[in-house]
Formats: C-alpha cells, structure tokens, sequence
C-alpha cells in the first residue's frame, strides 16, 4: 500500500511512535524502516499527537535526518500556534545553532475540529472555520497545511469538509504541494 501511495507522487514522511519523540537513534531507526520499503529517502516528520518537546524534538529530528517537519501546530484546535502561516528554519535553543531543518506549520486538523473532546463541530462551521484560515493564509501569501486522517474520513462530515475545502482552494487557484515540494520552494525562495 505504501508503495502504491508513494508511486501515485503522494509524499510519504514517518510519522514516529510516541516515545521517539526526543530519541534521535529511535527516529532514524523508523526512517530506515520506512525508506527500506519504499526504496528512496524520506524526508518529512509529523511527530504522533503532535508529541513535541521544543528543545529535544527539533534537534532529534535534524539529527535523524529529516529536512522538514510539520508537528507544530494546535492540538484541539486550529489556527497559527506560532502567529505565524509561514515555514521557518528551526534552530537548536540550547546551541543557538541554525538546523537544517524548516518547519511547515500544521494550521489545521480534522480531529481538532469534529472530535468531541476538541471543537466537536458540525460539517457547515468546520468548512467556515477552514475558509476563514484560508482567506488569512492568503491575504499574506502563507501556508495553509491541512491535516485529514484518512482512517477517519468514513464519517460523512468528515469527509464532506475535506472535498468541499479542497473544491474551494482549488477554485481559488491554490498550489497544493506535498511538505517536501513546499519546503524545496521556501529553501529556494527564502531560505
């Protein structure tokens, strides 16, 4: 299967266990794993609910060899956890260090919105919710990265919000790109 999602051009990045969180071996072990069944590197992390740790995490991450990440966004809700809409380059805090490694902020996720514990909405104000994070991603020209579990797009809400979201990007003319195309471009642009 994860060769089939991989051949289709979709990015496949790890998406570790939630004791690696901080292990730069255990990381790169996982990473090994992945890229020996899909025969080519992964360069992508989005650590398991969202499980971060600023001053371990970013620097296990570049020591395990990932070039982006896309962990640091709001669990339980949405919106720009860092104020901000835009990739940076993370930094080791207690080095002072550039990494090589940039973050794509994650400004939206499917179980913040629906599940219960979190906003617990209903299909129409979750589409206003995500449309509303898009017109300000694109006043400033930003980054809109959405995550969508696809185990959970069985519910009908769930799945409903996602095309419907999708359409209206798509009619907007937005580019959608994978966190490795995106991260290429910022480096390129701005890094």
């Amino acid at each position: 299967v994860l060769r089939d999602v991989d051949d289709r051009g979709f990015e496949i990045g790890l998406h570790p266990t939630w004791y690696a969180f901080d292990d730069a071996e255990e990381l790169a072990a996982q990473k090994h794993q992945l890229e020996s069944v899909l025969g080519h590197e992964v360069r992508s992390v989005r650590q398991h609910w969202l499980h971060y740790d600023i001053r371990k995490t970013t620097r296990a991450h570049s020591a395990a060899g990932f070039e982006y990440d896309s962990t640091l966004g709001v669990t339980g809700n949405v919106g720009f956890r860092f104020g901000t809409a835009y990739p940076w380059q993370l930094h080791d805090l207690d080095s002072g260090e550039d990494l090589d490694l940039f973050e794509v902020p994650l400004i939206a996720q499917d179980t913040s919105l629906f599940d219960a514990k979190h906003m617990g909405l209903d299909e129409e104000l979750a589409v206003a919710y995500v449309t509303n994070l898009a017109d300000a991603v694109e006043r400033v020209g930003g980054v809109l990265t959405l995550n969508w579990h696809p185990d959970l797009t069985l519910p009908e809400k769930r799945w409903n919000t996602f095309v419907r979201v999708v359409e209206e990007l798509d009619d907007r003319g937005a580019w959608f790109a994978t966190t490795s195309q995106l991260g290429d471009y910022w480096r390129e642009q701005y890094g």
